[in-house]
């Protein structure tokens, strides 16, 4: 099974909407999102604006990561819980310095408006 960071990096929808709970919920550095279509569409374009992640630790249901949004590095917490078919019903990411989350948020704002 492919790494949820992993799939979220490389965009790849297919691989995440196999692995998503129809009512997952999101809850990313701005606000809490639920079901699958709207979480998949998030997670693919937020693979966008990620830059080379690398994972750096790995626990269970709990993966650290560097990356970078832009020119910013950043440092990642991706938590992930799953139902006893293991398919993700819940998602927390988190991100830091503030600095990299405002650069990120900005990102993720342009790319939404875009579409």
């Amino acid at each position: 099974m492919t790494r949820l960071i992993d799939a979220i990096a490389a965009s790849d929808a297919d691989a995440l909407n196999a692995t998503l709970d129809e009512d997952v919920v999101f809850h990313s550095p701005v606000q809490t999102y639920r079901g699958r279509d709207q979480v998949l569409h998030l997670l693919t374009i937020i693979g966008t604006i990620l830059d080379a992640a690398d994972v750096t630790r790995e626990l269970d249901g709990v993966t650290f990561f560097a990356a970078y949004v832009g020119e910013h590095p950043v440092d990642g917490v991706l938590v992930q819980r799953t139902d006893e078919y293991g398919r993700i019903t819940e998602i927390t990411l988190m991100l830091r310095p503030l600095a990299a989350l405002q650069a990120a948020v900005a990102r993720m704002a342009r790319a939404l408006a875009e579409q």
